[in-house]
């Protein structure tokens, strides 16, 4: 039996998600981690800040570029 991904492992495949699919093996096996783990979680949620404070600023450049050319 594998024994529980270490935290390495998980921040890797936290980080994979933002750009891939993950394997079901790779996303249940973050999941038991993720739920085993103290700290883990809280990289998750960085992540997921940080993966919205992007999208803003993307939204927020965008209709900057938007309101120069109108101009």
């Amino acid at each position: 039996m594998k024994m529980m991904m270490s935290c390495k492992q998980a921040a890797a495949l936290l980080v994979a998600r933002e750009d891939r699919d993950l394997a079901m093996s790779d996303r249940v096996g973050l999941r038991i981690h993720l739920w085993a783990c103290k700290a883990c979680p809280n990289f998750e949620k960085q992540l997921l800040t940080m993966r919205e404070g992007l999208k803003q600023w993307r939204n927020y450049t965008q209709q900057d570029n938007l309101d120069n050319e109108a101009v």
